[in-house]
């Protein structure tokens, strides 16, 4: 796997061509935090080779933490300002590094203290598609050594799983097999989800326009409103009936919630709700979420399919782009087109599962087809 060190110019080439096909004259907002300096320097320095005009934004983490204490009001300071607003308004493209480095810190602070900066990341995305910029945010931005350590992972081993995501992976095929994937899932009726661990499941589809993360923005994709792309990307997430859901999803891969890590989820649903849990380890993390959060909470209401055959498994933020991979959601599905306004979201992960659309077969014990 690639090192940290020798990571940026690579990442920033997939980046600026693969993710943005930066044109010359062009001008390219690069928003980082010091722990993505590296990355969002190379970013600025590759999108000068092909002759853009990149800007650099950064975020101080110690003037951050430092802001809190001696100015608490964080609603007069937090969010996009007047100035980055028009900026960014100017622009033609953006690269987003979310921050800060020790988001545990950040989740743990006072509701009235974490309030103003619960959003960020979709308060980025609604001013690029309000300003009509095509962007990609980096998940590189989540993985470090802070947030790692919450999880119980490696830092540096999960720098570099995303940075082969990034890097290794064919976006050709990658996009191929994204498109095949979106017209059975637009047309279909019934999806069924099988593994060899016990997994079960029945939904129903209504037609919806699922959502391609296949690593690139075109003007496809702009028409639809669908203005960032992530990196690593890979994966086509559907909105399913919500009232369908019926049999057992049992978890192999982890899920990174807020609360901490969850492993050996085992989900019982039907009518489309979710009706029992256990989790071998973690479970907590999942339950101290879910029993505060409200009405909707327990609607199954996504599935997404994972693409990336170069995301290894179980890589944090990155559990739904394993090649193969489906990724179950309960909680809200506006964002998809669906119906349940909740604001809570919570999901499973098995990997080597079997997908058919009407019988139709999507994925085959991992393999895409």
């Amino acid at each position: 796997m690639p090192g940290d060190e020798a990571s940026p110019p690579a990442v920033a080439r997939a980046l600026v061509g693969s993710a943005l096909a930066l044109r010359k004259g062009e001008h390219l907002a690069v928003v980082s935090w010091n722990h993505t300096l590296p990355w969002a320097t190379a970013v600025v320095t590759e999108a000068r080779r092909v002759g853009a005009r990149p800007f650099l934004l950064l975020e101080d983490e110690a003037a951050f933490w430092k802001s809190l204490d001696l100015a608490p009001s964080a609603r007069r300071w937090s969010g996009l300002t007047t100035p980055i607003r028009a900026a960014l308004g100017r622009a033609d493209a953006l690269v987003y590094f979310p921050g800060p480095a020790d988001r545990p810190r950040l989740h743990a602070l006072p509701p009235n203290l974490l309030a103003p900066f619960l959003g960020a990341d979709d308060e980025w995305l609604m001013q690029a598609r309000s300003a009509g910029v095509r962007g990609v945010r980096c998940l590189l931005g989540y993985a470090s050594d802070a947030q790692a350590e919450h999880w119980n992972v490696p830092g540096a081993t999960w720098r570099s799983q995303l940075i082969r995501g990034i890097t290794e992976v064919d976006y050709g095929a990658l996009r191929a097999s994204a498109a095949r994937a979106a017209r059975l899932l637009s047309r279909g009726r019934e999806l069924t989800v099988m593994a060899p661990n016990g997994t079960e499941l029945r939904l129903r589809l209504r037609g919806r326009r699922p959502w391609v993360d296949d690593g690139r923005v075109d003007a496809e994709d702009l028409r639809l409103g669908r203005h960032l792309a992530t990196a690593p990307a890979g994966s086509v997430v559907v909105a399913v009936d919500e009232r369908s859901a019926q049999g057992t999803i049992v978890a192999n891969r982890p899920s990174y919630l807020a609360g901490g890590r969850a492993e050996g989820g085992q989900w019982e649903v039907e009518g489309g709700r979710l009706r029992n849990y256990w989790y071998t380890e973690g479970g907590e993390a999942f339950e101290s979420e879910f029993v505060g959060a409200p009405r909707g909470r327990e609607t199954v209401s996504l599935f997404a399919l994972g693409l990336n055959a170069a995301v290894a498994h179980g890589v944090p933020q990155a559990e739904d782009q394993e090649e193969g991979a489906v990724t179950l959601a309960i909680g809200g599905n506006t964002l998809y087109g669906g119906r349940n306004r909740c604001g809570y979201l919570s999901w499973l992960a098995v990997g080597e599962a079997t997908v058919a659309v009407d019988g139709q077969p999507l994925c085959d014990r991992g393999k895409v087809l």
